[in-house]
Formats: C-alpha cells, sequence, structure tokens
C-alpha cells in the first residue's frame, strides 16, 4: 500500500505545484506539507478533507485506501442518457463473474479499436 506523503506529493508534483504552493493554498507552513510529504506526521480530520477536496479525490485515495483517482463527483455524472457513473458501477456489481469477465473483454477490444483509430488518421 502507498504511503498517504508518496501520495501527496505525486498529486503535488503532478499539478506542477511546490511544497510552498500547495502549503499557502492549506494555509499551514511549508514545514508542515513536508512532514506530511515524509511521514512525520499526518493531517487532523480537517486538514485531509481540505486536501482530498483541494485535489479532487476521495480521502480513501489520499490514505492509500483504494487505487482509483477518481473525483467522489464523477459518480453523480450522467454518462448514458440519464445513467450516472455511480449506477453504471452498481449495475457492474451486480453482474455475475462471467458477465463481468465479458464486459471487460468488450471494454478490451473497444478501447483498441479506438487507438486503431487514432493511429490510422495520424497517419
Amino acid at each position: 500500500m502507498i504511503a498517504f506523503g508518496e501520495i501527496l506529493a505525486e498529486l503535488r508534483q503532478d499539478r506542477k505545484m511546490t511544497q510552498k504552493d500547495l502549503a499557502q493554498a492549506m494555509f499551514v507552513t511549508v514545514g508542515t506539507i513536508s512532514n506530511y510529504e515524509n511521514g512525520v506526521h499526518y493531517p487532523d480530520v480537517d486538514k485531509l478533507l481540505s486536501l482530498a477536496d483541494y485535489f479532487n479525490v476521495t480521502t480513501d485515495y489520499l490514505l492509500g485506501r483504494c487505487k482509483a483517482n477518481v473525483s467522489p463527483d464523477a459518480f453523480d455524472e450522467s454518462i448514458i442518457g440519464e445513467k450516472t457513473m455511480g449506477q453504471l458501477v452498481n449495475d457492474i456489481r451486480n453482474l455475475n463473474r462471467s458477465r463481468r469477465q465479458a464486459l471487460a473483454i468488450i471494454l478490451d477490444d473497444m478501447k483498441l479499436s479506438t487507438m486503431v483509430n487514432r493511429y490510422n488518421k495520424e497517419k
């Protein structure tokens, strides 16, 4: 499991921010951000929530409890017609194993087809 400090540093660096930039955004010192990233100490709950909101990730993601860096808001977005991402996830979870595997194969095929089409258009 990846440590909180590593995840925080990666999120910060992905945004091309310095520790000073993040410290200013969070109203803390640079030393506090450094301590978070180096595992010296963790933020309190309010600061953890602020960091999650700032980077638009879940607290579970920040704490290394899940692998997906998906914004909590994404689950409320309409994806297909009126169906939200959250509803699609629940629909997939309710499928039996073989149907989930079939869906994964279809999605992989669609991704590959999209990549081939993009490649052919670039030529």
